[in-house]
Protein backbone atom coordinates (compact mmCIF):
# COMPACT_ATOMS: atom_id res chain seq x y z
CA UNK A 1 0.00 0.00 0.00
CA UNK A 2 1.24 3.17 -0.90
CA UNK A 3 1.04 6.40 1.63
CA UNK A 4 1.52 9.81 1.03
CA UNK A 5 1.94 13.02 2.85
CA UNK A 6 0.09 16.36 1.67
CA UNK A 7 1.03 19.04 4.02
CA UNK A 8 -1.82 21.16 2.33
CA UNK A 9 -4.17 18.37 2.61
CA UNK A 10 -3.49 17.19 6.20
CA UNK A 11 -4.13 18.13 9.75
CA UNK A 12 -1.19 19.68 10.32
CA UNK A 13 -1.89 22.55 7.75
CA UNK A 14 -4.49 24.30 10.02
CA UNK A 15 -2.10 23.62 13.11
CA UNK A 16 0.67 25.17 11.24
CA UNK A 17 -1.22 28.09 10.61
CA UNK A 18 -2.77 28.99 13.98
CA UNK A 19 0.65 28.97 15.16
CA UNK A 20 1.80 32.24 13.00
CA UNK A 21 2.67 35.08 15.03
CA UNK A 22 3.76 39.08 13.71
CA UNK A 23 7.54 37.43 14.17
CA UNK A 24 7.13 35.36 10.86
CA UNK A 25 8.35 37.48 7.93
CA UNK A 26 8.96 36.91 4.11
CA UNK A 27 6.57 36.24 1.45
CA UNK A 28 7.01 31.74 2.01
CA UNK A 29 6.50 30.09 5.39
CA UNK A 30 6.43 26.45 3.90
CA UNK A 31 6.79 24.59 0.81
CA UNK A 32 6.77 20.87 0.00
CA UNK A 33 8.49 18.47 -2.27
CA UNK A 34 6.31 16.00 -4.14
CA UNK A 35 8.11 12.75 -4.11
CA UNK A 36 5.67 11.78 -7.16
CA UNK A 37 6.73 14.01 -9.46
CA UNK A 38 9.27 16.51 -7.76
CA UNK A 39 7.04 19.39 -8.18
CA UNK A 40 7.55 22.04 -5.98
CA UNK A 41 4.13 23.87 -3.73
CA UNK A 42 4.70 26.30 -1.14
CA UNK A 43 2.64 28.88 0.71
CA UNK A 44 2.90 32.93 3.03
CA UNK A 45 -1.10 32.36 3.16
CA UNK A 46 -0.79 35.71 1.67
CA UNK A 47 -3.76 34.46 -1.21
CA UNK A 48 -4.70 38.07 -1.92
CA UNK A 49 -1.16 38.99 -3.08
CA UNK A 50 -0.62 35.65 -4.90
CA UNK A 51 1.71 34.54 -2.02
CA UNK A 52 0.93 30.46 -3.08
CA UNK A 53 1.66 28.62 -5.34
CA UNK A 54 0.99 24.79 -5.81
CA UNK A 55 2.55 22.08 -8.45
CA UNK A 56 5.44 24.31 -9.34
CA UNK A 57 8.20 22.95 -11.87
CA UNK A 58 11.40 23.83 -11.10
CA UNK A 59 15.30 23.43 -12.18
CA UNK A 60 16.02 19.94 -11.11
CA UNK A 61 12.56 18.67 -10.71
CA UNK A 62 12.20 14.73 -9.99
CA UNK A 63 10.49 12.42 -9.09
CA UNK A 64 11.27 9.40 -6.78
CA UNK A 65 10.75 5.77 -6.30
CA UNK A 66 10.51 3.27 -3.58
CA UNK A 67 14.11 3.21 -2.09
CA UNK A 68 15.46 6.60 -2.96
CA UNK A 69 16.56 8.65 -0.15
CA UNK A 70 15.48 12.41 -0.11
CA UNK A 71 17.26 15.21 1.81
CA UNK A 72 16.35 18.34 1.81
CA UNK A 73 19.33 21.63 3.25
CA UNK A 74 17.99 24.38 4.84
CA UNK A 75 20.41 27.09 4.41
CA UNK A 76 19.15 30.14 6.42
CA UNK A 77 21.98 32.50 5.63
CA UNK A 78 21.41 31.62 1.69
CA UNK A 79 17.86 31.81 2.51
CA UNK A 80 17.11 28.78 0.32
CA UNK A 81 15.78 25.04 0.20
CA UNK A 82 18.10 22.70 -1.68
CA UNK A 83 16.65 18.91 -2.38
CA UNK A 84 18.93 16.10 -2.73
CA UNK A 85 18.23 12.05 -4.23
CA UNK A 86 20.46 9.91 -3.32
CA UNK A 87 23.20 11.72 -2.20
CA UNK A 88 22.79 13.74 -5.57
CA UNK A 89 22.33 17.18 -5.81
CA UNK A 90 18.75 18.52 -7.32
CA UNK A 91 18.76 21.53 -7.51
CA UNK A 92 17.51 24.81 -5.36
CA UNK A 93 13.89 24.13 -4.46
CA UNK A 94 12.83 27.49 -3.50
CA UNK A 95 14.95 30.12 -2.31
CA UNK A 96 14.23 33.80 -0.73
CA UNK A 97 13.53 32.73 2.20
CA UNK A 98 13.98 34.65 5.60
CA UNK A 99 13.89 34.35 8.96
CA UNK A 100 13.79 36.11 12.63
Amino acid sequence: RHETLDFFESEFYDDFLAARTDEWVGTVHTCEYSCEDGELSWTGWDIENEQEQFMVEWEGMEGCMTGDTIGMLLDLDEGKVTVYKNNRRLGVLKDGLSGP
